[in-house]
């Protein structure tokens, strides 16, 4: 955190405050099972759709393919692979306060919450992905 400029900080402040709701006021969901390859989906959509959307956006608009840095804005359209690296982020927040809250509240697991976290942790990997076939450091 030491490294943080005041981007990085006021994007960790607007993670904090998306915790928060889904931690006092959670939704209950009942689902009567949860299905393997639905939880998996939004992980193997993330898996495939970063590399390709940040590839094509790349060709036809010019954009730059780097590393993402915290510190960046993600509002910068130059470099997109900052903007998919905050919504991972925002994804897995979400879903881990909507387990949290909903484990705390109502004593039972809330797919929607893995639902979140299986897309923010796919779009982690896509930008890992992205990052090896492009060979950046």
């Amino acid at each position: 955190m030491k490294k943080w400029n005041r981007t990085g900080k006021i994007k960790a402040v607007i993670l904090g405050l998306l915790f928060l709701p889904n931690i006092i006021i959670p939704k209950q969901t009942i689902y009567d099972e949860v299905v393997i390859y639905i939880v998996l989906g939004p992980l193997v959509f993330g898996l495939l759709a970063i590399p390709l959307i940040t590839k094509v956006n790349s060709l036809i608009f010019g954009q730059v393919i780097s590393r993402p840095n915290w510190n960046e804005s993600p509002l910068t359209v130059k470099k997109p692979l900052t903007f998919f690296h905050f919504g991972a982020f925002f994804m897995l927040i979400t879903g881990f306060s909507t387990i949290l809250g909903t484990l705390i509240k109502y004593h039972e697991l809330n797919f929607m919450g893995f639902l979140a976290i299986s897309f923010g942790a796919g779009i982690l990997g896509g930008i890992f992905l992205t990052l090896k076939l492009n060979k950046i450091d």
